[in-house]
């Protein structure tokens, strides 16, 4: 049965081929034909008028019938050739040049150009594969079934080496991606434009661009995808939004305050000496506090305003840190603290805004005294160190001489969790929001900006056994 089919198959490949063979032969003769037809009438018509002898003419004809069918062989068979080496490269494949046969109707010189061209193409197509590789954003190519057919150099180092030749809703598991991928796939829009969110070991959002490309690609890919990486643009508005929401509400609680106390002194409280002068003290203390957040938003608002601007003074840290100490001394004892200071190493100078270090500190220590345990040693320790820390995306590449200032307290201990948002503006933990004293919530912010605008970096270290350790490290000026 199987021998039977396979010698069908044969018959019927003999019988196309045949028929190729037989269609090529007929145009063959046909272009023959053509050619030839006005030089047999113009013979006809010399051997008429007895201008030849007919067995002239008849030799006259088959030369020019042989000469005919010689350049037909050549001629059309190098613009056959040469049409289909066209369409192949029209439809993608890499294949090669055809030999050409020398002669005058310039097939050899006609072929050397469009290999120019062609070599043209493949550069600029190089060119544009180059560039889409290096684009500092993720593009990804797929074909008719949503495979990933290509992946630039960053969306391979997002989403891993392994996603070529895998489903792109594999990929992102989402709705809205998914809904907007169908509709390019199934030819219902051109173009989709849509925000999703990525969750990896991290959480991303991207502004993404599906756009269905004009003709199938050289790797079957039928659409484009662009991925813009916005996740800190979305932080910051969000940062910015609950920034303004809690600016908003740390004033409006004292206004309240102070509002309520004026209308009772003005009522039933009007000439109540006992207790105008409780209110007036509880006055005090939200006009305090007013003028406390008042200050730290000020703060803020220069440090932005001025995060550019070179910092030219010399400091000396031990200088600085005495100064703080000294400050801070009087306050720590109404709070039932000592204050600490160690220098551990001749240290050297350091170039910065110096009222500005001395704010950072100060914001750091005032923080253990509020916050520290009654009757308890808040330690400032200043040391030399070769480097940044371990944790410090610079480790690796910044080889600088760091001073290290460290300011150490007991007390209730920060989770790893609130670790990670303790630097936020406004942002207080629960276990200092029910303390007895109050801040604004901007200290460590301030701190924070501060050692970044002095090429710095800031860490906290807490535990229950060990206490809280926050550390600025500030590069030596060589």
């Amino acid at each position: 049965m199987k021998k039977n089919k396979v010698k069908k198959k044969q018959n019927q490949l003999g019988f196309w081929g045949s028929l190729r063979a037989n269609l090529k032969t007929s145009r063959f003769f046909a272009r023959i034909f053509v050619l030839t037809v006005p030089t047999f009438l113009f013979l006809s018509i010399l051997t008429a008028f007895k201008e030849i002898l007919w067995w002239q003419g008849i030799l006259y004809f088959v030369a020019i019938f042989i000469l005919t069918g010689f350049l037909i062989t050549f001629v059309f068979k190098d613009l056959e050739n040469f049409i289909s080496y066209l369409k192949s490269l029209a439809q993608g494949a890499d294949v090669e040049l055809p030999r050409f046969h020398l002669g005058i109707f310039g097939s050899v010189r006609l072929a050397d150009a469009f290999v120019s061209v062609k070599n043209l193409w493949s550069n600029q197509t190089l060119s544009d594969a180059s560039i889409l590789e290096r684009l500092p954003t993720p593009l990804l190519m797929i074909d008719t079934h949503a495979e990933i057919v290509f992946a630039n150099t960053i969306a391979q180092d997002f989403f891993g080496d392994s996603i070529l030749h895998k489903p792109v809703v594999d990929i992102f598991k989402n709705d809205i991606f998914s809904n907007a991928l169908n509709q390019i796939v199934s030819h219902e829009t051109q173009t989709q434009w849509f925000e999703f969110d990525y969750q990896d070991d991290t959480p991303y959002t991207f502004a993404t661009r599906i756009e269905r490309l004009p003709s199938v690609a050289k790797n079957n890919a039928i659409a484009v995808i662009v991925m813009h990486d916005i996740t800190a643009f979305k932080l910051f508005k969000q940062q910015q939004s609950d920034f303004f929401a809690n600016a908003s509400h740390e004033l409006k609680t004292p206004l309240s305050i102070l509002s309520g106390l004026i209308e009772t002194l003005q009522g039933p409280a009007k000439d109540d000496e006992i207790a105008r002068e409780k209110f007036l003290k509880m006055m005090a203390e939200q006009t305090d506090r007013m003028t406390n957040l008042v200050q730290d938003l000020l703060s803020l608002s220069r440090l932005q305003m001025m995060d550019k601007t070179k910092q030219n003074d010399i400091i000396l840290i031990p200088d600085l840190l005495k100064g703080v100490v000294e400050s801070l001394t009087i306050r720590a004892d109404t709070h039932k603290k000592t204050l600490k200071l160690k220098l551990l190493h001749d240290l050297p100078r350091v170039i910065g805004n110096r009222a500005e270090l001395h704010q950072a500190v100060q914001n750091l220590i005032d923080n253990a005294i509020k916050y520290g345990e009654d009757n308890s040693v808040i330690t400032i320790k200043a040391e030399l160190n070769n480097g940044f820390p371990k944790k410090s995306e610079r480790y690796f590449d910044d080889i600088r001489q760091v001073i290290a200032i460290s300011v150490h307290n007991t007390g209730n201990p920060i989770s790893s969790q609130n670790k990670q948002r303790i630097f936020e503006r406004f942002y207080r933990l629960d276990t200092l929001k029910s303390h007895r004293t109050e801040g604004t919530g901007l200290g460590l912010g301030i701190v924070q900006q501060i050692v970044q605008k002095h090429d710095g970096f800031i860490d906290v270290v807490s535990s229950a056994s060990t206490g809280t350790t926050f550390t600025i490290y500030l590069p030596v000026d060589l």
